[in-house]
């Protein structure tokens, strides 16, 4: 009959199988397979940027018109 510590010895010694996993490590899924949200936010941003810098053109160009005709 074994003894409890020799059962806790048995359990706490890494095979073949544990050792194996362990040398061929992979990365998280996540890493692999970057979600759509992640994919789709630079996009997002860079929409922004543009809406932005062509509302302040076309604001400039309204101003400069407004201002030769009224000016």
């Amino acid at each position: 009959m074994r003894s409890r510590q020799q059962d806790m010895d048995l359990q706490n010694k890494q095979g073949p199988e544990e050792e194996w996993e362990d040398e061929h490590f992979l990365p998280p899924r996540k890493t692999v397979h970057p979600t759509e949200k992640e994919r789709w936010l630079p996009v997002f941003y860079r929409t922004l940027l543009w809406l932005f810098i062509l509302l302040v053109v076309g604001l400039l160009i309204w101003g400069w018109r407004y201002l030769q005709k009224h000016g």
